[in-house]
Order: structure tokens, then C-alpha cells, then sequence
């Protein structure tokens, strides 16, 4: 883009279109990046004008004429067809009120219109001559930059945060990390974490205008179940990253950092695992849970763990039963998953003390639980026959 700046050789342009088409192809596969969906037709356009530079080396002129413009109207009210189909054919039923009662008054909606012609080059991009097209197309690709910055500043802040002010808490809970967030934005030291242009790291915004929209409506279509629904615009993307961030604390959503792959992600399930749902970088057939199942298994947990201890000595007494014939396979199976069922309870109700938790496990408590009972074994030899 610099050196069409420099040059204005279409070659040039042709060139950073082309690389700003890759870029967007590889953005636009995260969700967040979904903004960026209204810009790949400006993408598009800016290639077929600009891949054309061959036939035109002299500067033409780009003005819009007449006819542009008559293609440029039927353009807009195609589109606005398609945006709003049901005020387009047909006829509209208005009422009046006169003196002798009531009337319906029929009104035909304006036609379907036709489907319009192909952009003429004038039309392209945007309607003007090549200076205004590509002021209009440098502000499109500057709005990736500006995402990309937001994006950046808040991912440097945030993985500040989980690392000074969640990783060192004793007990994970909603207040605890919005008071660790509040020591973290409000501190002293804050401006060392939080990305800012002092430091060359970003801009992470202190203020955020937001517009708050409430809208009550059902939950789903004919559930008769309303619920208060909250939108919100802005125009920085990473006002919407630190609310939804921030909400997911107050909520009580967990972080972790993988230990397979480093990445962070918020605990889904009812126990607290050191291992993401996500593919394996290494090894994309499976995820970095079932890779840290696989290699370690409860064993990784027990050593820092005295409920996970607890479980595993559970393991191996169930497991000598069942090879001493004392219990079936199938009792078997049924006591290690009721004391896995016992561990996740253990791990994640708050108050449950490691005695209580290694006393349900016993075979006194755990057996009849379940509804099993040990088959004893005659002991010494056999008697013999006479």
C-alpha cells in the first residue's frame, strides 16, 4: 500500500489487494472476525479493477456517467429488496375512517425490481476516479489493523491478569476474581501489565462508550417464556471482549492453561481438569484431554491432590476385588463410576473436606451404596471327600 502511495501503479495496488485477501481469509475463519464479512466484497471488486491494469495504461477516466448512476439505483433497490423482501409485490390493506363507518383501502406495494446489471469499473470499489476509490479503500483496510490492535491489547492484559491475579489464588470463586481484577487494574504497578502506548504494547481502553439496548421477548419462538434481552453497539471490538470477559468472571467461569498446549480456556464440565477441549497442535486427532488422559490418566492429578489420592487408592481396591473374584466385571464398573461421581461432587461443592470424601469411598460406605456385595472366598484347603 506504500509503494502505490509512492508510485500509483496499479501493479502495486494489485499486490497489496492480493495480500490483503489472504489476510482476510485467515481472519475470517474465528468467529470474531465475522465483522470483517462486509469487507470481502470491496476485496473482490478491488481485484477484478485492478487485475485489468494492462489494458489500461493510459488514466482513464472514472467519473460516473448517467448510466452508472441508473446501474448504481438499481443496485441499492435490489438490496434493499433482499433485505426487506415483504415490502416488495402484492398489495398493502390500509384502514381509514370516514364519516359513514370504517374502509380498507388497498395499496400496492412497489414491484419486485429486476435483477441489476454488473458494476460498471466507475462503480467499483466505490463510485468515483481512482483517488477516491482508493481513499475508500485504504479506511476498509485500516478497520483490520484497528481490530487486530484491540484484539492484541486486550489478549497481552488479560494473560497478565490469569498469570498476577488468578493463577495465585487459594479459592476460585466469583468475588475472588473481581477483587484480583480490581487489585489488578487499579494498582500502583498497573500501567507494567496493562497494554498501553507508553509502552509500546497496545492501547488498552480505561472507558468504553457503549449503547445499551433492552429488549423483552420469549426465548424461543412460542415458549411463552419471556426473558430481558441486552444489546449492546460500540465501535471498538475490544469493548465487547473485556464485558464478555468480565461477565465470565462474575459469572464464576474458571480459567486454566492447558498443560499440553499453553492455550487458556474455561472449564466446561463439573470437574477442574488441566487439559483443554481443543485439537492437539502436535497431534490433531485428538484433543489435549484425551492426549492427557491417555498419558497419564488419574495418576497426573494424584500428586497434588488428596482427593484425587483418595480416588486412586478407591481404584486399586476395586480393581484387587475384581481380580481376587470378590466382584463382577460389571460391579466393577459400576463402583468406579460411582466413585468418579463422588469425586466430581467432591471437587466441586464448596465445604467438603477430604475426611468426609475418603470415608464415602470406603468399601463400608461405597458397596452397598451401589447395591454390591463382596463374595468371601473359602479359605485354607479343601475338604476331602470320603
Amino acid at each position: 500500500m506504500v509503494n502505490y502511495e509512492k508510485s500509483h501503479q496499479m501493479q502495486d495496488w494489485f499486490d497489496a489487494n492480493e495480500q490483503m485477501i489472504e489476510l482476510h481469509r485467515s481472519l475470517v475463519r474465528h468467529r470474531v472476525f465475522q465483522l470483517l464479512q462486509e469487507t470481502e466484497e470491496i476485496l473482490s471488486e478491488t481485484r477484478v479493477l485492478t487485475e485489468q491494469y494492462s489494458l489500461f495504461q493510459e488514466p482513464e477516466d472514472l467519473e460516473p456517467t448517467e448510466r452508472d448512476l441508473e446501474i448504481a439505483a438499481a443496485i441499492g433497490e435490489y438490496q434493499d429488496y433482499l433485505e426487506h423482501p415483504e415490502e416488495y409485490g402484492g398489495d398493502d390493506f390500509l384502514g381509514a375512517q370516514m364519516e359513514d363507518g370504517d374502509y380498507e383501502i388497498q395499496a400496492p406495494r412497489p414491484p419486485i425490481p429486476p435483477k441489476p446489471p454488473e458494476k460498471t469499473r466507475a462503480l467499483l470499489v466505490w463510485p468515483g476516479d481512482l483517488n477516491v476509490k482508493w481513499e475508500y479503500y485504504r479506511q476498509c483496510c485500516m478497520r483490520y489493523g484497528e481490530l487486530l490492535e484491540d484484539i492484541s491489547s486486550v489478549c497481552q492484559t488479560l494473560q497478565e491478569f490469569i498469570r498476577m491475579g488468578i493463577s495465585s489464588l487459594d479459592k476460585l470463586t466469583p468475588d475472588n476474581y473481581l477483587a484480583a481484577l480490581h487489585e489488578f487494574l487499579y494498582s500502583e504497578r498497573s500501567y507494567k501489565w496493562i497494554a498501553n502506548p507508553l509502552e509500546g504494547t497496545g492501547f488498552y481502553t480505561a472507558i468504553d462508550d457503549v449503547r445499551l439496548q433492552l429488549v423483552p421477548r420469549e426465548t424461543s419462538p412460542g415458549s411463552g417464556t419471556f426473558k430481558v434481552y441486552e444489546y449492546y453497539e460500540t465501535t471498538h471490538l475490544q469493548t465487547m471482549l473485556k464485558l464478555d470477559f468480565y461477565k465470565a468472571l462474575e459469572a464464576g467461569h474458571i480459567i486454566r492453561k492447558c498443560e499440553n498446549c499453553g492455550r487458556y480456556f474455561l472449564l466446561q464440565k463439573g470437574y477442574h481438569t488441566k487439559y483443554c477441549d481443543l485439537p492437539n497442535p502436535a497431534n490433531p486427532k485428538y484433543t489435549c484431554a484425551q492426549l492427557g488422559y491417555r498419558l497419564r490418566g488419574i495418576k497426573e492429578d494424584a500428586e497434588g491432590s488428596p482427593l484425587a489420592q483418595a480416588l486412586y487408592r478407591c481404584y486399586q481396591r476395586i480393581d484387587k476385588d475384581r481380580s481376587r473374584g470378590v466382584i463382577t466385571a460389571e460391579e466393577r464398573t459400576k463402583l468406579r463410576e460411582k466413585a468418579q461421581e463422588l469425586y466430581h461432587q467432591a471437587r466441586t461443592k464448596p465445604g467438603t473436606t477430604y475426611e468426609a470424601f475418603d470415608t464415602s469411598l470406603a468399601k463400608e460406605r461405597l458397596y452397598p451404596c451401589c447395591g454390591v456385595e463382596r463374595k468371601s472366598r473359602p479359605r485354607g484347603r479343601p475338604k476331602r471327600e470320603s
